[in-house]
């Protein structure tokens, strides 16, 4: 059989190595040298890694029944079980009806509020450090903010931060990731080496999380229209989550609803302190509206700080890579991909192609200007996914994220520091591998 062109590897181990050593720049390193599909070995194991994007159009919308989540999804599971994220077929499809309520357009604006409500909590603690000049760990108020909003808005029960909830998921989502990408052949995550029972003691700190969102939920149902009631009676002619699903989807949407936001406003605070001249324009944009509260409505009228935070996306994608599995026999450009393939898809190889984009490490959001919208090749830039599978909650995050930063910038001035780096930490979300600290001045 033809097939796709392959970096150099161990004769038994094949690349394990360098998923082990330094996945981002060995999937970057291998796509630049061997074109747009490239495979990998681990033992006996085939993964072909995709960079073009109608080869990505063709998995994730063209041909998408053919292709469930791949088997390195399976430690995930560990952690959310089968909620959406994880989940495939019929089960995958009853899950989206009962999201889709939740994020329409009018219920993302009635989010808004609180949206607006936490941030202006959250910048009201920074009113003494940025007056004290004191460093502000944006990495772990971004946190703070979006866990507090996630869980206020789709559960109606408020959860406050605690650093050893933030060490919790860390860890959880650390352990999965060397599972999933680094080192799939581990020891099972029953045995009780050290690391397993450190991944168990963080999963029911979280789990004792989750029961507790749903005990208070089944107490007391303040708003029988929020996104956890709906868990429980959909209505029409759905039927309500059992216990097993109902955790995993309140799982599910606790870790992926805030962590995702959270990383994109990390970097894109980052990026700001790095580019003054950016941030002037996004203060310039906030103050045509006036000196007011920002709502809903002034959304369409955020436009650059929308192009910012894509941008962002674009060179920090939070979900940086993701796995398929074909169930038939495919064919991608001139290879054959031979019945359960494992196909892996990087957006933040994707996003970074020369191809695609020009100067494609420049931190450019004129990119996502209108005119230059509508030359953007399709699924060239797909920081929500593609496809049928597209985020749900992509709306939501979007006016989240744009309404936290936009009122961060007209409320404080960030310092700048163009030669200030922080290297990125891949675990199944793109973190920065240390905490993000910047400095505020009140305006």
């Amino acid at each position: 059989m033809n097939l796709p062109p392959q970096p150099k590897g161990h004769p038994i181990i094949g690349h394990l190595m360098g998923f082990k050593n330094d996945p981002i720049n060995f999937m970057m390193n291998s796509a630049a040298e061997h074109g747009d599909i490239v495979l990998f070995k681990l033992l006996n194991k085939k993964i072909y890694l995709l960079n073009n994007p109608e080869y990505v159009r063709h998995v994730l919308q063209n041909n998408h029944k053919n292709y469930v989540k791949s088997p390195g999804y399976k430690p995930l599971r560990l952690l959310g079980g089968m909620g959406i994220f994880t989940s495939d077929g019929e089960k995958w499809l009853r899950q989206r009806k009962l999201y889709q309520p939740a994020f329409s357009h009018k219920s993302i604006e009635t989010y808004s509020h609180s949206v607006i409500q936490n941030t202006n909590e959250l910048l009201a603690d920074w009113n003494d450090k940025a007056e004290k000049g004191e460093s502000i760990n944006i990495s772990r108020e971004m946190m703070k903010v979006t866990m507090a909003i996630i869980s206020e808005t789709l559960f109606s029960t408020k959860i406050d931060y605690e650093s050893d909830l933030w060490d919790s998921v860390s860890y959880a989502l650390g352990w999965i990731n060397d599972r999933a990408l680094k080192n799939p052949f581990v020891l099972p995550a029953n045995w009780p080496t050290p690391k397993n029972r450190k991944f168990h003691a963080a999963l029911g700190h979280l789990n004792s999380l989750v029961y507790k969102i749903i005990e208070e939920k089944q107490k007391n149902n303040a708003n029988p229209d929020d996104l956890l009631s709906r868990f429980m009676n959909p209505g029409g002619d759905l039927e309500g989550l059992n216990a097993e699903e109902l955790r995993d989807e309140v799982m599910t949407v606790f870790i992926a609803g805030h962590e995702t936001s959270a990383n994109v406003l990390m970097w894109a605070f980052y990026e700001l302190c790095r580019h003054p001249e950016i941030e002037a324009r996004i203060f310039e944009e906030v103050s045509n509206l006036g000196d007011r509260e920002l709502t809903y409505t002034d959304l369409y009228h955020l436009e650059y700080t929308a192009q910012v935070l894509n941008e962002v996306m674009r060179l920090y994608p939070p979900v940086w890579h993701m796995g398929r599995q074909n169930l038939a026999a495919d064919k991608i450009g001139d290879y054959e991909i031979p019945a359960g393939s494992h196909v892996r898809m990087s957006p933040l190889v994707l996003h970074l192609h020369p191809d695609y984009w020009e100067n494609p490490n420049t931190f450019d959001p004129d990119r996502f200007s209108k005119e230059n919208m509508d030359t953007q090749k399709p699924f060239s830039f797909i920081p929500f996914g593609a496809g049928p599978r597209l985020c749900a909650g992509r709306n939501f995050a979007m006016m989240e994220m744009v309404l936290i930063l936009a009122k961060t910038v007209q409320r404080f001035k960030i310092e700048s520091d163009e030669n200030y780096f922080v290297e990125m930490g891949p675990l199944m979300t793109l973190r920065p591998k240390d905490d993000i600290a910047i400095k505020l001045a009140l305006r």
